[in-house]
């Protein structure tokens, strides 16, 4: 599995990225790093609650659908452990779609990235 470790600082740099595609993580990783940012990244959601038990994050960004577990159900069970911690979802999935509409809901999704998601966003 793809992991960096996040310094636990608040510097406001740190970024938890989770997807289950390894060419995806490789790419925004790339781009966030480039930028500045220190990013832990993951494809599996059962590692990304470790890594924000461990840590702390500016931001999460997490896939809504994934193989083994769904974005929804990772970002509920992070309201529960860290309801303070700051979410943005990412997918691909149209807006009449139940379960992004049920994501979007909860209080710690604060924004949306539409995939494929562009440089410039």
């Amino acid at each position: 599995m793809d992991s960096h470790q996040a310094q636990t600082s608040s510097n406001g740099r740190s970024i938890l990225l989770i997807d289950d595609q390894r060419l995806f993580i490789k790419s925004i990783s790339t781009v966030l790093e480039t930028w500045g940012y220190q990013v832990s990244a993951c494809t599996s959601p059962i590692e990304a609650l470790v890594l924000l038990k461990e840590n702390y994050y500016s931001l999460v960004l997490c896939d809504l659908y994934m193989d083994s577990f769904s974005g929804y159900k990772l970002l509920y069970r992070f309201l529960q452990e860290k309801p303070e911690q700051v979410c943005c979802l990412m997918t691909s999935a149209e807006n009449d779609e139940p379960l992004l509409r049920k994501t979007l809901a909860l209080t710690n999704v604060k924004a949306l990235l539409r995939k494929p998601i562009s440089y410039q966003e």
